[in-house]
């Protein structure tokens, strides 16, 4: 088993490289690589960049790159104000869509199915067996839901902004990098899966009232957790 841990910078897997007592092993796209060899896989962690392009580039690079067979994402998120959760939970993707896909019909929302274009897909299925191991070790770090994960080009703006995303497409989370990965899952035929802990609610632009560092702490301990199968 070859599993790539990736997240959108480097502060978002610190703690993560640390427990691993992961090693550098290389540079792609600008970014280290670093692996550990465990007992029952090589387990490879990188950063790949802000946003839904880099993101897409860096991680089917570096799946190609390494032979991976298994991918996960993880991050900090902003919740939606309907999602049941609150800052400092977990959100664990059981699929991801593009907001802005497709034909425009609102601020910073796309419908796919409004070109008609055969194969273009807004939603992107995450492989449901690895959700669910993931679930279960976010269950054991923080309250944790599974559901329906948006990625953004831009993020909310405001409350507003956010309700019509909420209302349009009914996630539970908003991020900047999901969508990739599960892109490069559907293109390569591998397992990927997506964990992110809340840091904010989306749209409320307030960072004195956001806790990246908590949101972080816990999307790593819940990749850990998950982990520790190959430890």
């Amino acid at each position: 088993m070859r599993v790539l841990v990736s997240a959108a910078m480097e502060a978002e897997l610190a703690r993560l490289l640390s427990k691993l007592d992961a090693r550098p092993a290389g540079r792609f796209a600008g970014q280290p690589y670093h692996v550990r060899e465990a007992a029952h896989a090589s387990i490879f962690v990188s950063a790949v960049g802000i946003g839904v392009v880099s993101a897409a580039c860096s991680v089917g690079g570096l799946v190609e790159r390494l032979d991976i067979s298994q991918a996960i994402m993880l991050g900090s998120a902003g919740c939606y104000d309907n999602s049941g959760l609150k800052i400092g939970d977990l959100a664990v993707a059981s699929s991801e869509v593009l907001s802005e896909l497709g034909l425009c019909v609102g601020a910073g929302i796309g419908s796919a199915d409004d070109l008609a274009l055969a194969g273009l897909s807004q939603e992107i299925a995450m492989d449901p067996d690895l959700a669910e191991a993931l679930a279960h070790a976010a269950a054991q770090v923080a309250t944790a839901r599974t559901g329906r994960f948006l990625s953004v080009v831009g993020v909310s703006a405001d409350d507003h902004q956010a309700l019509q995303r909420a209302d349009r497409f009914h996630p539970l989370v908003e991020n900047m990098e999901g969508f990739a990965a599960a892109l490069v899952g559907q293109k390569i035929g591998i397992p990927v899966g997506e964990v992110r802990g809340i840091s904010n609610i989306a749209g409320n632009r307030d960072k004195s009232r956001w806790n990246l560092p908590l949101a972080d702490e816990r999307a790593q301990e819940a990749v850990l957790g998950y982990l520790r199968r190959f430890t």
